[in-house]
């Protein structure tokens, strides 16, 4: 599929409508949810219908999944359920569906992650690919000039050098996808001066900058480590005497570990109310991960996001 057109500087608004409007024109995906009984996931999946990105297959136990459809008012004929009793049972059952290529797209529906990470991960019957699994967060705020995508809010806790390699190689693959042809990825630390005694991730910052200079990590501008303000703010850098083809204007933002991607992602959610979409990469098909507490519209654009990688 071709990239999505980048938005121009000035605005980040409209980015994710365009992208919607862009993958319409592609053929529709089949998207497998594991345990489907959820509220907000089958708005989004009926909104997906309607715009022409997704067909669904519903897995899980079909009361349930009725109950929950009455209560927000979405017509089930539009979808194929597949009975499935259980959590496990429900996760194994909707990765079958994926394996088989009866669909091309997963989703999380009310089973926990725990359970859903591990059918995901299981070597002999799951979706498990050739390198690491690593969470995409995208935002659109209408304070940054184009869509902000920002890794690893939500799968590996305490990355070491290699998985921060491997987590920033996924960040560019998707960027390129969805239409960022040389991503300008920041490197996030609580500083910007590599700092081996008391903040170790600015030394892995550093070499993973040196590694992409030296083309190591595909066609990107890294740099790091960076401050969150050096990363988004031009007047930030021009105080701090800054000078970097990254710094102020990131497309990617790399976190040091799970807590500050929680962090940075939950604020953008709450206070900053950002358009968000979170995708899993690095498995054999993109997934759609959503938190329990993402709305349907956020689960939505997470299927939208999805179906532009897949």
């Amino acid at each position: 599929m071709p990239g999505i057109a980048r938005e121009e500087q000035g605005s980040a608004g409209g980015w994710f409508d365009r992208l919607v409007a862009r993958v319409q024109g592609e053929e529709r995906k089949t998207i497998a949810v594991a345990m489907a009984q959820e509220g907000h996931v089958l708005q989004a999946l009926e909104a997906a219908r309607k715009h022409n990105l997704a067909n669904g297959i519903l897995v899980g136990e079909i009361e349930a999944i009725r109950r929950a459809a009455e209560e927000v008012e979405v017509d089930l004929s539009h979808f194929e359920l597949v009975p499935q009793r259980g959590e496990e049972e429900a996760v194994h059952r909707a990765i079958e569906v994926v394996r088989a290529k009866e669909a091309e797209l997963l989703m999380k529906g009310k089973c926990s992650t725990a359970a859903f990470l591990r059918g995901i991960l299981d070597r002999e019957k799951g979706l498990r690919g050739s390198g690491l699994l690593s969470h995409l967060a995208v935002f659109e705020v209408s304070t940054y000039p184009k869509p902000l995508f920002m890794s690893d809010a939500a799968m590996n806790i305490c990355p070491d050098l290699l998985q921060k390699v491997e987590i920033t190689k996924n960040a560019i693959w998707a960027a390129h996808r969805l239409g960022v042809e040389v991503p300008k990825v920041a490197l996030i630390a609580a500083a910007e001066r590599v700092d081996p005694e008391h903040m170790p991730c600015t030394v892995d910052a550093a070499a993973i900058a040196k590694m992409a200079d030296r083309g190591q990590l595909g066609k990107a501008l890294v740099d790091g480590p960076l401050a969150v303000d050096n990363a988004l703010d031009p007047e930030s850098c021009r105080v701090k005497g800054i000078q970097s083809a990254v710094a102020g204007d990131a497309d990617i933002l790399i976190m040091p570990n799970i807590e500050a991607g929680n962090t940075f992602y939950k604020v953008m959610t709450i206070l900053a109310r950002a358009k968000t979409a979170g995708v899993l990469l690095g498995a054999r098909v993109p997934v759609v991960l959503p938190s329990r507490a993402d709305s349907d519209e956020t689960k939505f654009l997470s299927i939208a996001v999805a179906v532009a990688l897949s």
